[in-house]
């Protein structure tokens, strides 16, 4: 008899984030791009924003109101580690590409 694997989930992902001010939805996915779904979701204007008891895998953010979302690069999360980014939302330049909801 095999053992499953058991993973703790007990990740954090902590960002501070940079908007114009208006609110804007940020969503925690799983996956990658095309083949991914919405894990937990928030709307922030700015500051700090965390999500918790993540299970170890693949995660990115999307981030923005319309069809057309900013979408950072996908990162790998280990258990019992605590992650953290800082994501300045600029128009037409920055760390995270654009991409349609729709094909996430």
């Amino acid at each position: 008899m095999v053992a499953n694997a058991s993973y703790a989930c007990n990740i954090d992902f902590n960002i501070t984030l940079q908007t114009f001010g208006e609110g804007v939805l940020v969503e925690l996915r799983s996956g990658t791009p095309g083949r991914s779904r919405v894990v937990m979701s928030t709307r922030s204007s700015g500051g700090n924003v965390s999500f918790s008891s993540l299970c170890p895998g693949r995660y990115f953010l999307a981030i923005g109101n319309d069809e057309s979302v900013s979408v950072t690069p996908v990162r790998d999360f280990e258990e019992n580690v605590s992650y953290s980014s800082r994501i300045t939302m600029q128009r037409g330049s920055g760390n995270v590409g654009r991409q349609s909801r729709k094909s996430l």
